[in-house]
């Protein structure tokens, strides 16, 4: 197949090839626009989902006010977002089926005939929209990950590798805005915090507010949660750029089909992509090129295995070898729900601070009928228990909404809270994410699973479920059908070490550039690049190495460097952290709040 047409795009920076193409508009991608295009470049990014809100693209869904008044009417939200990546066929009998229709077994489309159900990740999904995921994230957690356990190691000398953690976490902590503040005046929380803190086998466990992307509109209690959107900032899908800026160019709708690369160099030459609002409308031409300095994936795997560069099954000498043993990294999620133990308007009166007496004392005022001295307002709880060389799991406690576990509308929704605990294990070459010849719904190689837990990791998953009943029998009773148990393998969603990155070409993808060994112009991103197991989520540690990723293509299209050598972030780069920087992420300004509809 030669190059398709040029895309009309193009005709925006003159028919000039783009500085940076990126696939994907989640998280990851937006970091890679940004600073990209606040540096002068320009930039087309391309995602296969639609627009969810034409005002601001990636806003996250639940800062409408609905689901702040009923947290759980967003589990149907979450639910409609994802679509699971690989589903097994089935040889069920329907024995009550009418003798005179069909009964032979078919493959119905969006199956996977080779798809094992005992190795299957059968919970993993993705979200297709602008943003992806972060549109619907449940509550952002935004933790970092543990030294020596989970935090992967750019330099071989500690103190290079902290300092150099410590710049990059900071700098994703600005660019999402994390808080640990935005709860603390949940009496729920400290209700939480109180009882654990007070037990001698939780006290040196670093109980305390879990880290969350979001901030308080005017310190009340509507909460504005982050995604995608703050990432691109105000101001940023405009059709004229500012001056310093670079142009940009999002095609929702879009899917990014395949790389090119050039016979001999071995750079991408274009990208193709299929239009699927002109293959929606039967127009001759979907297939179209863009051109570009360097590209960038996320969500990489499934482009590169169409690219014809690995995964696929049974492929013959693949350009990139580590792509079939990919060694994928997941945490398996034990989860419960349980009833508060009694609180009492005693115990919040006499025991707590005065902030706490003034809400209970206002509410029990305006509200005498009401048994339960917590007010309706209340925020939720967000309380976390960090991982540690001892206890290797992620722990949340807190009251939200998530694609699981809807809470019982006969349980006053003040007294629940959910616990959510997330093992980690480490990857094996024989677990991997393997493409077919088949195609999924939207035309791209079909993924197949083949995961298997250790030994080891069962254990200690056996550890995490006994040390979640622990802390759950201090704080109160399960809630019936929410008792303790283990979710379907891959519900976090956070698959990782699919495009690794690493020292040596020999057991990676890429380097800790995120550039990709065999190809000097393309960049992988993502969850999937964090070569190391890890418990808590990586959110933030996927837009760190985004961060200094997009430093290197930085350096490479000004001419600055032309050597893939893993060096320090300079501060230059960040220094868009400084509050007083023209480019400072200001996510308390970020859009108008206001109810009049304008067309």
């Amino acid at each position: 197949m030669g190059e398709p047409k040029l895309h009309p795009v193009h005709r925006d920076i003159n028919d000039q090839p783009f500085d940076v193409f990126i696939a994907g508009s989640g998280p990851i991608g937006a970091t890679y626009a940004r600073l990209l295009v606040h540096s002068g470049f320009n930039v087309c990014m391309v995602e296969i989902g639609d627009l969810q809100d034409s005002l601001h693209p990636g806003a996250h869904q639940k800062n409408e006010i609905r689901f702040q008044k009923d947290i759980d009417k967003f589990v149907s939200i979450i639910q409609g977002a994802l679509s699971t990546v690989s589903s097994p066929t089935h040889n069920l009998v329907i024995p009550n089926l009418d003798p005179s229709a069909y009964r032979a077994n078919t493959f119905p489309p969006g199956y996977n005939e080779r798809q094992q159900s005992h190795n299957n990740l059968g919970a993993a999904a993705v979200t297709r929209c602008v943003g992806g995921m972060s549109t619907h994230w449940c509550v952002v957690p935004t933790p970092t990950f543990l030294k020596g356990v989970e935090r992967p190691k750019i330099f071989e000398n500690d103190a290079d590798d902290d300092c150099e953690w410590d710049k990059i976490y900071h700098a994703a902590k600005v660019l999402i805005g994390t808080s640990e503040e935005e709860f603390d005046s949940s009496i729920r929380q400290k209700i939480v915090l109180d009882a654990l803190k007070q037990k001698t086998e939780y006290a040196g466990r670093n109980v305390k507010a879990l880290p969350l992307a979001c901030h308080r509109i005017h310190n009340g209690r509507y909460v504005r949660w982050h995604a995608a959107e703050n990432i691109f900032g105000k101001n940023f899908f405009v059709k004229t750029p500012q001056s310093g800026h670079g142009t940009f160019r999002l095609l929702a709708n879009t899917r990014c089909t395949k790389l090119v690369k050039h016979p001999d160099t071995y750079n991408i030459e274009f990208v193709i992509i299929r239009d699927y609002i002109a293959d929606m409308k039967g127009e001759p031409e979907v297939d179209f090129s863009i051109r570009a300095k360097h590209f960038s994936a996320c969500f990489s795997i499934q482009i590169l295995a169409n690219s014809g560069f690995g995964a696929i099954r049974d492929q013959t000498n693949p350009l990139m070898p580590n792509l079939v043993i990919n060694c994928i990294y997941r945490f398996r999620m034990a989860f419960c729900r349980i009833v508060l133990r009694q609180v009492s308007q005693r115990c919040l009166l006499h025991s707590q601070p005065e902030w706490v007496r003034k809400a209970v004392n206002n509410h029990q005022t305006e509200h005498k009928a009401d048994p339960l001295p917590v007010p309706f307002s209340d925020p939720e709880p967000q309380v976390t228990i960090p991982v540690s060389a001892k206890f290797p799991w992620h722990i949340q406690i807190q009251r939200d909404s998530f694609s699981h576990g809807q809470a019982s509308s006969l349980v006053d929704s003040r007294l629940v809270v959910d616990l959510r605990f997330f093992s980690m294990q480490d990857g094996r070459p024989e677990n991997r994410i393997i493409f077919e010849s088949t195609k999924d719904a939207y035309g791209m190689p079909q993924p197949t699973f083949e995961y298997r837990t250790t030994a080891d990791y069962a254990l200690k998953a056996t550890e995490m479920m006994n040390d979640m009943t622990n802390i759950a029998s201090v704080l109160g009773g399960y809630l019936p059908d929410s008792y303790p148990q283990f979710m379907t393998p891959g519900l976090p969603f956070h698959l990782a070490g699919s495009v690794r990155l690493g020292h040596d070409k020999s057991d990676s993808v890429a380097n800790y550039n995120s550039q990709v060994w065999q190809i000097k112009n393309l960049y992988v991103a993502g969850n999937g690049t964090i070569p190391t197991a890890f418990a808590a989520n990586p959110t933030l540690t996927s837009l760190a190495l985004a961060i200094r990723s997009a430093c290197k293509i930085r350096d490479f299209l000004k001419g600055s460097s032309t050597s893939s050598e893993i060096t320090v972030t300079p501060d230059e780069w960040l220094k868009w952290t400084n509050a007083n920087d023209p480019n400072y992420p200001d996510h308390k300004n970020l859009r108008e709040l206001q109810s009049v509809v304008l067309i």
